[in-house]
């Protein structure tokens, strides 16, 4: 499957410390090089080159006003010349930091939406881009879609060549999940390879059987769109939503906490709404389950400008 060069890979995987007797290491997708990257810079290597494939010539994605992927999406538009159209969900408000800073970086158009108004203004957009004589492209939000899954397909792969190279066997990987592709994508991985190593979604928004549907789907439609017979099962999906709290973007003390304790002892930086929630999760999952004497791989997916827009919850008593 062509794709663009946008990230800078193999990501580096580093050992971060000792766990109740288990070995915890990262694998630096915050490092993809792109606009302080994240796992999106891998979607959109295959969506670029997709989109300039089919000639467009301007790119249209959805997101929050704090969104990591229009972030992204947006630096990588911008460095092919495309133009960018974001199209941002008025849920709750955003102060002129972060990554709603870095949009005007890159010289977007903004259209605002209602949250139950999306799938309409997201065609009337196209509609009008359209009719203005343009040629977008639309990318789902977060990425997702069979080409976003199989950037983290391949992304598994890498994983299996770190690891023989290092000598590890990994018994756990753990990441943030959010839209479905990322976990689908490392889940299609290890499927393809028969690998032992248990993948552990950590959601942030969506509830547990919400999530397992929309990765079950997502792997269904990449493996019936590349032609592999090979069993899964929605059970087999592992995505715990138990530290969600009361919504998505909840920030609560415990992972406040927990981005402090890694930063100090590694100079890593996770953000509070989705690798400092999924870390905390980790940890608690490996806890509660009594998880002893194993490697345990946690994917940075990235995020890194969503610590300054929420800078004063880390002052709040």
């Amino acid at each position: 499957m062509k794709k663009i060069s946008l990230a800078k890979t193999p990501t580096p995987l580093q050992f971060y410390n000792y766990f109740e007797s288990n070995n915890i290491y990262i694998k630096r997708d915050d490092l993809t090089d792109l606009a302080l990257g994240g796992n999106k810079v891998r979607k959109l290597e295959y969506f670029l080159a997709d989109a300039m494939k089919k000639k467009a010539d301007c790119i249209v994605t959805y997101g929050s006003p704090q969104s990591n992927h229009c972030r992204l999406t947006a630096a990588a538009a911008s460095k092919q010349g495309l133009k960018t159209v974001l199209i941002l969900s008025k849920s709750g408000i955003s102060h002129f930091n972060g990554n709603y800073f870095l949009f005007d970086l890159f010289d977007v158009d903004i259209v605002w939406v209602e949250t139950d108004n999306v799938p309409k203004k997201i065609e009337e957009t196209l509609s009008s881009l359209k009719n203005k004589g343009y040629k977008p492209y639309f990318i789902q939000g977060g990425g997702h879609g069979n080409l976003g899954t199989h950037a983290y397909k391949v992304a598994f792969d890498e994983i299996i060549e770190q690891q023989n190279e290092k000598s590890i066997e990994f018994d756990y990987i753990f990441h943030a999940s959010g839209t479905g592709t990322t976990q689908a994508g490392l889940v299609a991985g290890k499927t393809i390879r028969k690998s032992e190593i248990k993948i552990v979604g950590i959601s942030v928004a969506r509830n547990s059987n919400r999530g397992k549907e929309v990765i079950y789907e997502s792997l269904k439609e990449y493996f019936n769109e590349f032609g592999y017979s090979v069993d899964t099962s929605e059970n087999q999906i592992i995505f715990d939503d138990s530290y969600i709290g009361n919504e998505y973007a909840h920030i609560y003390p415990k992972i406040i906490d927990t981005i402090k304790v890694v930063a100090k002892n590694s100079g890593i930086l996770l953000d509070p709404v989705y690798t400092g929630k999924a870390f905390h999760g980790m940890l608690s999952y490996i806890d509660l389950n009594k998880i002893k004497n194993s490697n345990i791989l946690f994917i940075h997916t990235g995020g890194t400008p969503l610590l300054f827009n929420y800078a004063n919850k880390f002052k709040e008593e």
